[in-house]
């Protein structure tokens, strides 16, 4: 097992992150921590300095500013193994990382797993504005017990696959994503994928996670801003072909966001 952290400009927030990990109950299966950093170097390296000893840490750097482009680099190290991702933002619940391990016990492929994906607000938003906000700022559950997933949705900072299944899926698309024009949709592109090549999702609600997200991620004018980029990959995708339920989901949000907008005017 191996797990990777892609971090951008978020120091703080990533020594936390790696105090989780610390705290965790860390199955012995796992080999390696890659902290990714990408686009303009803020001491991510540094940072890792005093985990170094508590941790199995590998830091690799990639001067591009793409989350998928980090993710891609440390997938390059990776042959056979049991990949879990998080974020540089998320606070871990001490047995999540063991939940995954569990859940692929004994397997070499064939299925992803989806944890259960809770907030930390610096400032809640107003309750109405939760129906029009991504789950990464609202939360997400699939509920109570472990189950089938039979849609891409799997949060990208709280997921976990097998290298040769993500390989096999052609990696992280490098032109969308945290970094680029279209900041979304880069881990459900390659759900939808692996789906397509029989690899079944697994949800787990012990794979608990909780997302930071700061007060300008939860505002009117991110939700819109957001929304106008699923818009962008909307449009992408049904300029490729057929959309996905999720994508079209996601132009009929920016529909109903932007007469938000008017309202608010």
């Amino acid at each position: 097992m191996i797990i990777i952290i892609p971090t951008c400009q978020r120091g703080e927030l990533l020594e936390r992150t790696l105090q989780c990990l610390v705290d965790a109950d860390l199955p012995d299966t796992l080999k390696r921590v890659y902290v990714v950093e990408n686009g303009k170097k803020e001491q991510a390296e540094t940072k890792i300095g005093s985990f170094r000893e508590l941790l199995p840490l590998e830091y690799r750097y990639t001067p591009v500013g793409s989350k998928s482009q980090a993710l891609n680099l440390a997938l390059e190290e990776c042959a056979g193994e049991f990949v879990v991702f998080f974020d540089d933002d998320v606070r871990i619940d001490p047995g999540c990382v063991r939940a995954y391990a569990d859940a692929a016990a004994g397997k070499t492929g064939g299925e992803f797993y989806a944890g259960k994906c809770l907030v930390d607000y610096d400032s809640p938003p107003p309750e109405w504005l939760k129906d029009y906000l991504p789950y990464s700022a609202k939360g997400w559950s699939y509920g109570e017990e472990v189950c089938e997933l039979t849609e891409p949705l799997a949060l990208g900072f709280n997921w976990a696959a097998f290298a040769d299944d993500l390989k096999h899926a052609g990696n992280f698309n490098a032109d969308i994503g945290p970094g680029r024009l279209i900041s979304v949709g880069e881990e459900t592109d390659l759900q939808k994928i692996m789906f397509s090549q029989g690899v079944k999702g697994v949800y787990l609600p012990a794979g608990v996670v909780w997302h930071h997200v700061p007060a300008e991620r939860c505002s009117l004018d991110w939700t819109l801003e957001r929304n106008r980029r699923m818009g962008l990959l909307v449009g992408k995708k049904l300029a490729a072909g057929p959309g996905t339920r999720r994508l079209a989901e996601g132009g009929m949000a920016l529909g109903k966001i932007v007469g938000l907008r008017g309202l608010d005017a």
